[in-house]
């Protein structure tokens, strides 16, 4: 028997215990894809910045945060952030176990998973000034209202697109 929370999606937040590095991450989100099941995933932790942003050495670039290419599913993005918390939306509860085996595998440290809502399901102002009327629901949510630029990476079967760039 078929039951409605069977059907409906699930929300999930992993918790690593620190930050993530990237190839950390990079095997997490692959092992996370390969799982199947997602609707949309968000990564979130503080900014990685390009230049030290105050005291003596400000404006200085700093080269270790340079490159952070991560590869997921095939198609590779710039990694913006420290990984600190992943954020996913799941088809149906069924996914739920293999997302928590995937965890398992990939991350060699200590990780909380929790279900609760954690994306927005209704169009805010901030989505509306940043994106006008929106058409794809998936996205609502996923833009920091505080940043200069968009820094959202959609992933597809043909490119992957950032900031209406194709890469």
């Amino acid at each position: 028997m078929v039951t409605e929370s069977d059907t409906e999606s699930i929300q999930v937040e992993i918790v690593p215990s620190r930050f993530l590095m990237p190839a950390s991450a990079q095997k997490l989100l692959n092992e996370i894809y390969g799982n199947g099941g997602l609707i949309r995933i968000m990564i979130h932790g503080p900014n990685l910045p390009r230049s030290v942003p105050y005291g003596p050495g400000r404006g200085a670039p700093i080269d270790e945060n340079r490159d952070l290419l991560i590869e997921v599913g095939g198609q590779a993005f710039e990694l913006c952030v420290k990984v600190g918390r992943i954020r996913l939306e799941l088809e149906s509860a069924k996914f739920y176990d293999g997302l928590k085996a995937a965890c398992e595998r990939a991350l060699p440290i200590s990780f909380q998973i929790r279900r609760g809502k954690f994306f927005h399901t209704r169009q805010t102002i901030t989505d509306y000034a940043k994106f006008g009327k929106v058409e794809d629901t998936r996205i609502l949510g996923l833009i920091d209202p505080r940043a200069k630029k968009d820094r959202l990476a959609i992933l597809s079967e043909e490119r992957v697109t950032i900031d209406d760039e194709e890469r």
